[in-house]
């Protein structure tokens, strides 16, 4: 009697994620526009960054629509995670602009906005990779019998993926992972918490289950 009731509000819920993840895409490719760089050099880091940003914002919005195709919103707990993952989606593209601008030549931030929007993008993208942990281990629940049996130890193994790339996002918000760089006494221009970035998203992509589809 309960279910049409709890099936109303998921289609409203997965359109206006879709709305979200597409606004966060095309605002920082706006910005890419709006700002173009004066130097080749400016150009290859832009589409680097750019390109970083808009692996992460795709890859959780290909795993989330998975998601969602088969996990039922039905509690609370589940609307507020919803909420949550919406509002990281969208202060991504706000956190990227301001570190996009610490490379410009005309006006950057200066070294304090550009050292806490670093630590906030951080904790932004781990805050992301937890919320899909916690939505894929619910997919996992044997009693809920949500997805095939055979499916089960794969997504707790994709969980994990997420959960690792938590840790490691969130760890690269220490301010001295900002400070130290990748080279030591040699500067490479990338810093270690640049470096965690990296690693946290291939983390978060190298589970074998991502690839596979959730259906029966």
């Amino acid at each position: 009697m309960e279910k049409p009731a709890e099936e109303g509000p998921k289609p409203r819920i997965e359109s206006l994620s879709d709305l979200v993840f597409g606004l966060a895409l095309a605002i920082g490719a706006i910005a890419l526009v709006y700002n173009p760089p004066v130097a080749t050099s400016g150009m290859y880091r832009d589409i680097a960054i750019f390109g970083f940003s808009f692996i992460v914002i795709i890859s959780i919005w290909i795993r989330y629509t998975r998601i969602m195709s088969v996990l039922p919103i039905e509690t609370r707990l589940t609307l507020l995670l919803n909420t949550l993952l919406l509002f990281t989606v969208t202060l991504e593209p706000y956190l990227y602009t301001i570190l996009r601008s610490g490379y410009s030549t005309t006006t950057p931030p200066s070294a304090s906005l550009f050292e806490s929007a670093s630590s906030l993008f951080g904790i932004d993208l781990g805050a992301m990779m937890l919320v899909m942990g916690v939505f894929t281990l619910a997919l996992a629940d044997e009693e809920k019998r949500l997805v095939p049996a055979r499916l089960i130890s794969q997504l707790r193994s994709e969980a994990l993926s997420w959960f690792i790339a938590t840790a490691i996002f969130l760890a690269s918000a220490i301010p001295l992972f900002g400070k130290m760089d990748l080279g030591g006494a040699v500067t490479t221009g990338f810093t270690i918490r640049q470096v965690m970035w990296i690693l946290a998203l291939l983390v978060a992509l190298a589970s074998p289950a991502a690839r596979k589809s959730i259906r029966p």
